[in-house]
C-alpha cells in the first residue's frame, strides 16, 4: 500500500514540477506570443475552470503514468520500457489534446500544436524514467 502511495505521488510531484517549470520558463510566454498573434487568446479559459481541469489533467496523466508505464517497466526492471512508453502515452495524450484544436479551431497555430505535443514528449517520459528508477532501486 506504502508504495503504491508513492508511485503516485512520486509520478504526480515530478510531472507537475516539470511540467510547472516548463510553463513558467517558456510554455505561458509562448502560447500567449502564438495565440495573440493568431487573434485567438480571447477563447481560452483563464478563471477557476483552469486550474480544476489542470488537477483533473495531471490526476488522469498520473495514474496512465503509473498504470502503463511504471508498473510494467519496474515488474521488466527497465528504464528502457519506462522510457519507450513514456514517449508512446506522452505524444499520445497531448497529441490528442492538440490536434483536434488545429482541425477544429479557425486560425488555430501549427506552432501551438507542435509545442503542446512536445510537451507531451517530454513530461510524461521523465516522470516515467525518474519514478521507475527510483522504485527499481527501493526493490534491490
Amino acid at each position: 500500500m506504502k508504495t503504491t502511495v508513492l508511485k503516485y505521488l512520486s509520478v504526480f510531484f515530478i510531472y507537475f514540477i516539470i511540467d510547472v517549470g516548463y510553463q513558467f520558463t517558456f510554455g505561458i510566454n509562448f502560447s500567449k506570443g502564438v495565440q495573440e498573434e493568431a487573434g485567438i487568446s480571447q477563447i481560452f479559459a483563464t478563471d477557476i475552470q483552469n486550474p480544476i481541469l489542470i488537477l483533473i489533467w495531471f490526476s488522469i496523466m498520473t495514474t496512465a503514468i503509473v498504470k502503463l508505464v511504471v508498473e510494467p517497466a519496474v515488474a521488466a526492471k527497465s528504464i528502457k520500457e519506462a522510457a519507450f512508453k513514456g514517449v508512446l502515452l506522452g505524444i499520445t495524450a497531448y497529441g490528442t489534446l492538440a490536434l483536434p484544436n488545429g482541425w477544429s479551431l479557425a486560425n488555430y497555430p501549427i506552432a501551438l500544436i507542435l509545442e503542446v505535443i512536445m510537451e507531451g514528449l517530454l513530461f510524461a517520459p521523465i516522470a516515467s524514467v525518474v519514478t521507475t528508477w527510483w522504485l527499481i532501486k527501493k526493490e534491490s
